[in-house]
């Protein structure tokens, strides 16, 4: 029986102590207030699923386009690349690759400007090779709105 006695007493001075806390904060008193709010709720699981990744891997010649000026130095008109690409389904069979350089040209005030040339063509598909990756995501279920309710201590009096 002593013992539920100092209990009820060693709560009722923690809620004392921590109703003069906010007396303290509150020079002219306050007062409880429940608040009730709306959430959402929802049941949830966790869910693993793959996904399969391609690497495409291209080679072929790209041509050099037109070019404005005459450059000061050689420009190959052909250009042998090597690409890799990724995709999620499949690798086309062709992929269409466009490279930029530039390259310095005399200019009709006699200074040196620099230009750009496009190097453009088709790749064709070299190898394919495929892996997977394994994602978690979380999935939803059941949802709904349930109401909240808490206390919140509010200075001043009650209206």
């Amino acid at each position: 029986m002593k013992s539920i006695y100092t209990i009820t007493a060693a709560a009722m001075t923690i809620i004392a102590g921590s109703a003069e806390a906010y007396r303290d904060e509150c020079p002219t008193g306050g007062y409880w207030e429940e608040v009730v709010r709306n959430v959402r709720v929802c049941d949830t699981r966790q869910e693993t699923y793959t996904v399969t990744h391609k690497t495409c891997n291209y080679n072929g010649v790209l041509h050099l386009g037109h070019l404005w000026e005459q450059p000061n130095s050689y420009l190959s008109p052909t250009k042998f690349v090597w690409d890799t690409q990724h995709a999620i389904s499949t690798c086309p069979a062709t992929n269409y690759k466009t490279e930029s350089v530039t390259y310095w040209y005399n200019n009709s005030w006699g200074g040196q400007s620099m230009g750009q040339a496009n190097y453009t063509g088709w790749l064709n598909l070299l190898s394919e090779s495929s892996y997977t990756t394994e994602h978690t995501r979380t999935v939803e279920t059941n949802c709904r709105t349930e109401q909240r309710t808490t206390r919140v201590f509010r200075c001043g009096f009650e209206p």
